[in-house]
């Protein structure tokens, strides 16, 4: 209930902030523009109406917020609280630099004799509009820095406002690098268009544009590049940040995929005019000039990156941890790599198919461009393929730990049982398509149309050699892992103890046969002491009872065992479990013993709410949507606007 109402607060009082803040720029603007000598009653109106109505608003919800932090400690430290003082902080200095961005550009322009409407960045605002801006959200932002500053030094707990201190943080840096990137692209793309504009307005439009984001671009993402890279020496909680790991894997991947992107059209490029199906030598550098402008900077972030992700993985002492992170990171690029090649296949293929059944000219201009765009694909995917693949895959064929851990690794599971699926919709789709044009034929409709069923054919061949060896290496993967599992359960001996006539035990031990058929299990009464062969027993099973309250023998015996301890909660009068207890503890505890066999994590086995569960659900579709709309904006880059 607090959540809500503390949401509530909070939420009225940022939009409210945002309605009087800018509000008070858009009088100003008015009052202080050089074209409206009288401002109009309805440009008056509007912006006095948003102050008169957001300054009671706001004033009455952050006043509630900051009584609230000063008389209940669980709202001073409330994430929320740290999530609205923060975002404060950048809805106020992100358009502060915005609008120093836009002054410094309209300056460029004008110093170079150039329109200032070509600016990116405040092409029909005023130096007025600019510095107005900057000085109420900057005052904005003083404000609640120091709203901030004064939490800091006062705050019991801090864990809750620097794992929002840490996302604040990396927004910088995500919006430092983005100018800096977009800027180096503008400024290549000008190198690269000299001699041809360097005396023309859009040369000097790209420079422009591009060295004033490099301007303010690169000290943000520099100076907090530098505080996420000395936080961690400074602060052991911020080693193994998942949120530094996490923007290291998408500053790794993303200019990953766009470099792809890139090489695939700069080569493209390349062949067509060699082939002969090029433009004229000066539209071709210029269209190369474009796609290297994209290709140098991205492949430069990937490189740099993934140097600073490797670091990151180095940090953590178990090798089983480094292989999972680094797995995460092949698998990704090998799809992609995996895509490319299928796509490059299927363009060569189809294009032999055109030549054998159509006796398309040999170097046509349909016959260059697919020859191009296929050779282009086929060699960008096959080396990221097989450079990412094959170590992966030479790792799960290995007969060690590490080849154990890498083949029950769930991201290799998923990633084979992903192209396994689109393998099979593939060919499913393709093998429909091909008996319709055959069983169309047959049935005396359209006549049949050989390079139709020939393309048909040709793409039902590729997704089946790759789903059948794909399917291989998962059936491979499993006869291994079987194995391996199979001598380790039967090594993973078990002991149930029970208190003489509880009736704990036999459905304990029942339990554990049911689900782990090939771990020995035993039974045996505390009143008849310990069995001789206690010493080979990896694990033991104790009702919460003895657990409790175990007879001296069963103490001291526990106090020098090493192996793995499970304990079943049961009902006892006066005794009361925080977590629940279960009807049938027996399939719990086997549960939790096969774990432990399997050399898997024991987890918790109260599940998430409800309400986690829909949360991870719209941060997975957040997730998708953030990541389809970064792989669009890094495709429009090298390709043009859709």
């Amino acid at each position: 209930m607090k959540t809500v109402r503390r949401l509530y607060f909070f939420l009225v009082a940022f939009i409210s902030l945002e309605v009087v803040l800018w509000g008070l720029i858009g009088l100003l603007r008015t009052i202080f523009s050089r074209e409206l000598i009288f401002p109009s009653t309805d440009v008056l109106a509007q912006a006095l109406s948003l102050i008169l109505v957001g300054v009671p608003i706001f004033w009455i919800h952050w006043r509630w917020a900051q009584h609230a932090a000063g008389q209940d400690v669980e709202e001073q430290t409330s994430t929320l609280r740290a999530v609205f003082l923060y975002g404060s902080l950048l809805a106020t200095l992100i358009p502060t630099v915005q609008n120093v961005l836009a002054f410094i550009t309209r300056t460029f322009f004008q110093v170079g004799g150039l329109s200032v409407g070509r600016a990116y960045f405040g092409g029909q605002q005023t130096w007025v509009d600019n510095l107005i801006a900057i000085a109420l959200n900057l005052a904005a932002a003083w404000y609640f820095w120091s709203v901030l500053q004064a939490s800091w030094r006062t705050l019991p707990e801090k864990d809750n406002f620097a794992d929002v201190r840490r996302l604040y943080r990396y927004i910088w840096v995500l919006y430092g690098l983005l100018m800096t990137a977009f800027g180096v692209q503008q400024v290549l793309q000008f190198i690269f268009h000299v001699p041809s504009f360097v005396l023309g307005e859009p040369g000097r439009e790209m420079f422009g544009n591009g060295f004033a984001l490099l301007l303010i671009g690169i000290p943000v993402w520099l100076y907090n590049w530098n505080l996420c890279q000395v936080s961690p020496q400074d602060d052991p909680a911020e080693q193994h940040s998942m949120l530094r790991l996490g923007v290291l894997y998408l500053l790794s991947l993303f200019p990953a995929v766009v470099t792809l992107f890139a090489g695939g059209f700069t080569l493209d490029l390349v062949f067509r005019q060699v082939l002969g199906d090029g433009e004229t030598i000066s539209i071709f550098l210029q269209q190369f000039g474009n796609t290297l402008a994209v290709l140098i900077p991205m492949a430069m972030l990937w490189a740099y990156h993934n140097l600073w992700r490797g670091r990151e993985i180095e940090t953590y002492e178990a090798p089983t941890r480094q292989s999972a992170l680094n797995r995460l990171y092949g698998y990704v690029l090998s799809l992609f790599g995996l895509g490319a090649v299928m796509l490059g296949l299927g363009l060569l293929l189809s294009l032999l198919i055109d030549l054998l059944l159509e006796h398309t000219a040999l170097w046509g201009d349909s016959f260059i461009g697919q020859l191009a765009g296929g050779l282009a694909v086929l060699l960008v995917g096959l080396p990221i393929w097989l450079l990412h693949w094959m170590p992966l895959q030479a790792e799960a064929l290995s007969a060690n730990e590490a080849g154990d851990h890498a083949r029950q690794s769930v991201v290799r599971r998923v990633a084979l049982y992903l192209v396994i699926f689109v393998c099979v919709i593939g060919g499913m789709v393709s093998a429909g398509l091909l008996i319709y044009q055959l069983l169309n034929a047959v049935l005396g409709g359209e006549s049949i149309q050989l390079i139709e069923v020939f393309n048909s054919a040709q793409a039902l061949l590729i997704f089946t050699i790759f789903l059948v060896y794909h399917f291989n290496a998962l059936k491979t993967d499993g006869s291994q892992s079987a194995e391996v599992l199979a001598g380790r359960l039967s090594q993973f001996a078990v002991l149930v103890f029970e208190q003489e006539g509880s009736g704990f035990g036999a459905p304990v031990a029942e339990s554990i046969r049911r689900t782990a058929p090939l771990v020995p299990v035993a039974v045996q009464a505390i009143e008849q002491g310990m069995p001789e062969d206690a010493h080979l027993v990896k694990a033991v099973v104790l009702p919460s009872t003895l657990a409790l309250d175990p007879p001296e023998a069963l103490r001291l015996w526990l106090k020098d065992f090493e192996g793995g301890r499970v304990v079943a909660p049961v009902q006892q009068e006066n005794w009361h479990w925080a977590g629940q207890v279960s009807q049938r503890p027996g399939e719990v505890a086997a549960q939790m013993v096969r774990s432990l066999a399997q050399g898997e994590p024991v987890r918790a086995t109260g599940g998430a709410s409800a309400l986690q569960v829909v949360i991870y659900i719209f941060a997975a579709l957040f997730a998708i949507q953030l990541l389809f709309f970064l792989l669009i904006l890094g495709i429009s880059l090298v390709a043009g606007p859709f």
